[in-house]
């Protein structure tokens, strides 16, 4: 909708108003009554131009963009400055306990909350109250303190657990160019501990040996093995040939080597390694029952065991046997041999078969009505065969093992 306007009236002068913009178009004025034209009005297009200088309109952007600019700078000097604050916070407050713990006659303590407030400081890049080197210092000497304080208590302490804390003193001392001067003294510590450790387990495998329990004596040497089979090996290398000479002993006596398992697997296919570990069990079992002495499994101490006296072979040979009843299927036969020697002499031998039996156990009537009339070999049932006679060897060698000598009958 358009704007009034006016003009005068060339006759009378009397304003004339109109409604809108109509050039050249006559109208008549209402006060002489005289047909005048309407004249040409310019059009005022857009708003008036603006006076104000360009810089003041582009001074709040400029303001906006600083702000987005400078605000992540700020806000990431403000987070160092508080991460600084906690941790110089932390130095002070690690420091205050070290103090503390300094008063109260506990070195450990000391030396922990030092190593804490040094670890900070340096990792923070900041000098802590007095200056770094002498927290350095400070955290040195209670380094010192605090090992010599334990290398004194370990006499009063039970065997075991003096000569585990004299090896953490050891590896401690190897670690920490602080405690270089304590180093002969750890080595020494351990010694002493293990040689304790070594006369209490050996007193007790010598006891269970002269109560005629060879197994009993070997098993807590072998546990004396593990703790003295670890780093450092140097202070405790006397207590391990203490050790060794007396499981060389046993097995001089008692040792027996259980050969690894000779399988010559039959049309079923070799068994999986659980039958031959099940196996194995067995024949150790048995071998500890009548007074051998196998090697403990992965034990330190198993190289004694190549000048063992006794050597136990076992032999398998899988193949087909008899038909299954009426059908096309055969059965497994497992021949078994076993054969003790003594200083390469047959000292005891066994041999004995093992097959599937018949009828199979768990065969349904369907299943074995079904292989009577069938004229295909089903190699599933044949694998069942193979099971079955596995099964039956084990029983049948768990039976056959009661017969073995004992190593004094020999």
């Amino acid at each position: 909708m358009g704007t009034s306007v006016a003009f005068g009236c060339p006759e009378c002068g009397r304003k004339v108003r109109l409604k809108s913009r109509s050039p050249g178009r006559r109208i008549r004025c209402r006060g002489c009554g005289t047909l005048v034209e309407v004249p040409f009005f310019p059009r005022n297009v857009g708003r008036r131009r603006s006076r104000r200088p360009r810089w003041r309109r582009w001074t709040p952007i400029g303001v906006g963009m600083a702000v987005v600019v400078l605000m992540p700078v700020m806000a990431w000097r403000w987070w160092q400055g508080s991460i600084r604050a906690d941790r110089s916070e932390a130095i002070a407050q690690a420091m205050a306990r070290m103090d503390q713990a300094e008063r109260l006659g506990d070195p450990s303590a000391a030396f922990l909350a030092a190593d804490a407030a040094l670890a900070v400081a340096r990792e923070s890049a900041l000098e802590p109250p007095g200056g770094l080197d002498r927290l350095i210092r400070r955290r040195d000497e209670l380094a010192i303190a605090d090992v010599a304080a334990q290398l004194d208590a370990l006499p009063d302490r039970p065997a075991r657990e003096a000569m585990e804390q004299a090896r953490a003193i050891a590896e401690r001392s190897a670690s920490d160019p602080a405690l270089g001067t304590l180093m002969g003294r750890a080595g020494q510590a351990l010694s002493e501990a293990a040689r304790r450790w070594t006369d209490e387990q050996l007193g007790l495998a010598q006891s269970a040996l002269a109560a005629g329990n060879p197994a009993e004596a070997l098993a807590l040497s072998d546990r004396l093995a593990g703790d003295l089979d670890r780093p450092p090996a140097a202070p405790v290398a006397a207590a391990r040939e203490r050790l060794r000479g007396f499981v060389a002993g046993l097995v001089r006596s008692n040792g027996i080597l259980i050969e690894p398992i000779e399988l010559t697997a039959g049309p079923a296919g070799s068994p999986d390694d659980s039958y031959r570990s099940a196996l194995r069990q067995v024949i150790r079992d048995a071998c500890v029952r009548h007074g051998y002495l196998p090697a403990p499994p992965d034990s330190p101490l198993a190289g004694l065991w190549d000048e063992a006296p006794f050597r136990f072979r076992t032999t398998l040979t899988e193949q087909y046997g008899a038909s299954y009843l009426q059908s096309p299927h055969q059965t497994t036969l497992i021949r078994t041999e076993l054969q003790l020697d003594r200083s390469g002499r047959t000292a005891w031998s066994n041999y004995f078969e093992a097959r599937t039996r018949i009828p199979l156990p768990g065969l349904s009537a369907l299943e074995s009505s079904r292989m009577e009339i069938g004229s295909e070999v089903s190699r599933e049932i044949e694998h069942r065969f193979a099971r079955d006679a596995r099964a039956d060897l084990i029983e049948k060698l768990q039976i056959k093992l009661g017969s073995l000598p004992r190593p004094a009958s020999r």
